[in-house]
């Protein structure tokens, strides 16, 4: 009965789990985008990490937004994936972050 109740108590957290995932949009500075072709090195590599729903990057303003999913990366990941990609994301702290 102690297996039984293991399993069920198991299962109701796995079904729950999606509850605390949440959609994040956040926005990155990137400085070192400053030609037309930059945005989509930048939004190539960011949109490569699995959990990325969406990326739109500016040269003119230097900054990318993204919309992921938190169960799945962070913003930290993203960031690594355009500094690998030659273009150094630092995440812009604001409201709008969360």
């Amino acid at each position: 009965m102690k297996l039984h109740t293991s399993v069920l108590a198991l299962l109701g957290f796995m079904a729950a789990s999606p509850i605390f995932a949440a959609e994040q949009t956040v926005t990155f500075s990137v400085p070192s985008m400053t030609c037309a072709s930059c945005p989509f090195i930048v939004e190539s590599a960011m949109g490569a990490v699995q959990g990325v729903n969406s990326v739109s990057a500016d040269s003119d303003t230097r900054t990318a937004f993204v919309v992921f999913d938190d169960a799945m990366t962070s913003a930290d990941d993203i960031a690594r994936a355009s500094t690998s990609a030659g273009y150094e994301a630092e995440l812009v702290p604001n409201d709008s972050n969360s």
